[in-house]
């Protein structure tokens, strides 16, 4: 994470003193294990895969993204903090223990999440995944649906652009809609001969509702954060690891920011990226800059 942080400019926020306090962040994946990182963290947690009333992550995806996003680094001396370590997480687990989930689970999660009253001040949901069937299409609608509507009381839905690049048009459908934020993977000037870095597989735009897609990159490679046993680090690559971190990007513009509505808060994150050259398919409008986004007053 420190090398994540060096890239996008972290040492702004410690400036600033921002540490996503009091802002909530909602997660929709495999689940929360209370990993010592993470133990203060989850104040709310709900099963829509077993029924279970205690946090538990059966698969490890849903920690380690928790833990890109809030992890205090206490296990590591602080090495492997998260990006907005005093946020407040409300978990909702849609992934089985094999990674499998259906269209309805994140339609349960979506209206689990947009019951919580305004004190919640919820603002980010981050939905790390993208290989779910979207044959039926009223369900489709549904969520597409409970997207707008969290736009609309000013939370960003930010989704993973998915693993199926490099081909064209190759985002996740969660992606394709001006009611999310579409994060692809790159790493900048890291890993730029290793072809197993995600910046060669990350899914790529044009989307087929919305052309102008993904919306953003961030790094996705080699990416340590929480793993499902206590005190333990993993290392996963994809652009499910690039999306927490625009996610706790976001936590942070938003404390900042405290009034901006969600169109405000979408435009200083996608006017802030840093251009990496490429083009528009692969970077969208580039990396997120959190050193940018933090001082960009207008």
């Amino acid at each position: 994470m420190n090398r994540v942080r060096k890239q996008i400019g972290y040492k702004e926020a410690v400036s600033q003193h921002l540490t996503g306090n009091r802002i909530g962040i909602g997660v929709l994946d495999s689940g929360i294990f209370l990993h010592t990182d993470l133990r203060d963290r989850c104040v709310a947690f709900a099963d829509f895969v077993d029924g279970k009333r205690r946090p538990y992550d059966d698969l490890g995806h849903g920690t380690h993204i928790c833990g890109i996003i809030a992890g205090s680094g206490i296990a590591s001396g602080g090495y492997y903090q998260g990006l907005a370590p005093a946020c407040n997480l409300y978990v909702g687990k849609i992934l089985d223990k094999n990674g499998n989930g259906m269209i309805e689970s994140i339609i349960h999660g979506m209206e689990w999440l947009l019951s919580f009253p305004a004190k919640a001040n919820l603002r980010v949901i981050n939905i790390s995944v993208s290989s779910f069937s979207f044959q039926n299409k009223m369900r489709e609608r549904m969520l597409f649906e409970l997207f707008r509507e969290a736009y609309e009381k000013n939370i960003l839905v930010v989704v993973a652009a998915g693993n199926q690049g490099p081909k064209g048009s190759s985002i996740s459908r969660l992606g394709d809609t001006v009611h999310t934020i579409c994060v692809g993977c790159h790493d900048g000037e890291y890993f730029a001969d290793d072809k197993s870095a995600c910046k060669f597989y990350s899914g790529q735009g044009p989307g087929n509702a919305v052309y102008l897609k993904p919306d953003i990159v961030a790094p996705g490679t080699r990416i340590v954060s929480c793993k499902n046993v206590d005190r333990q680090y993993a290392v996963k690559s994809g652009t499910s690891m690039a999306t927490p971190i625009v996610t706790g990007a976001l936590a942070l513009a938003w404390q900042k920011y405290i009034g901006d509505s969600s169109y405000e808060m979408k435009r200083r994150l996608l006017r802030s990226a840093r251009d990496l050259g490429e083009n528009y398919p692969k970077q969208g409008f580039g990396m997120v800059d959190l050193g940018k986004l933090l001082t960009d007053m207008h």
